[in-house]
């Protein structure tokens, strides 16, 4: 499922609905008919858009996030994609924990260097359950600027998908596990700490290469924090561990800081 989004993140580009134009702005999908009037959000409930090679797709229902840090800005679909030749349509998302298999498709794309491009001619596609829909709708939407100091917010969505996966080399190798509950924040005014998570202790800080400094593993099973200067040449031993805190992760120029609960290694019964 994951391959299939990638495909459709690096081909999808403004396809057309018969004579209609189709664009994205932000996360709304806007279409304009032969007569020049535009359909946007939830007006395409029911549409078929010709994807071309990718196949044809369906949305089935379009509703404004709620839940999301700007909920005015962040449209989820219930989509349904038929592939060439077959005859039906087929869900594209698998669920995330509560079940929810939407997604949000939105303008842009990331490069060969995960960087995040803004470009009007080309979106991307994230299921709910997948990082880069997650830190959308935390607040990341790389096309806003941040509420405090107006600084682009792309750096930090690229940020927040190393944070959000756990990927603390930066080399697109996630070492969290599904469900994992954490607490990210900034000092940009898009995410606060949350009080009084006595059991959530400072984890990390990160920049869009994957962490500056790193206090413990948010999954110890997944991860030896004394291999990381091993495998990442950059994390030394000087910025691992109990000398990492949130201070020293500024220091270091982190965007995005997050809390979690410190795991145990899990002992294999005898």
């Amino acid at each position: 499922m994951r391959r299939l989004l990638c495909v459709l993140a690096l081909l999808l580009s403004a396809p057309a609905l018969l004579a209609s134009e189709m664009r994205v702005e932000g996360t709304a999908i806007v279409v304009t008919d032969e007569s020049g009037q535009e359909r946007r959000g939830a007006e395409l409930d029911g549409a078929e858009l010709d994807l071309g090679a990718i196949g044809t797709l369906r949305i089935v229902k379009s509703s404004l996030d709620a839940q999301a840090r700007f909920p005015d800005e962040v449209w989820l679909l219930q989509g349904e994609l038929r592939a060439p030749g077959m005859s039906q349509f087929e869900s594209i998302c698998t669920p995330d924990a509560s079940g929810d298999t939407r997604m949000v498709i939105y303008s842009g794309y990331f490069d060969d260097e995960f960087r995040y491009v803004a470009a009007s001619e080309r979106f991307s596609v994230s299921c709910v359950s997948g990082v880069e829909g997650k830190c959308l709708r935390w607040g990341y939407l790389p096309w806003r600027k941040a509420p405090i100091g107006g600084a682009s917010l792309a750096p930090y969505y690229e940020s927040c998908i190393r944070l959000a996966r756990a990927d603390y080399c930066g080399d697109d190798q996630p070492t969290t596990r599904d469900g994992t509950s954490i607490d990210i924040y900034d000092r940009v005014g898009v995410q606060q700490p949350t009080p009084d998570l006595a059991d959530y202790h400072f984890e990390a800080g990160w920049g869009t290469r994957g962490a500056l400094c790193v206090h413990h593993a948010r999954i110890a099973d997944n991860l030896v924090l004394g291999d990381l200067p091993g495998n990442c040449p950059r994390l030394s031993t000087q910025v691992i561990g109990a000398v990492c805190d949130e201070q020293r992760a500024s220091e270091l120029g982190a965007l995005l800081f997050n809390r979690s609960k410190i795991s145990a290694v899990a002992v294999a019964s005898p």
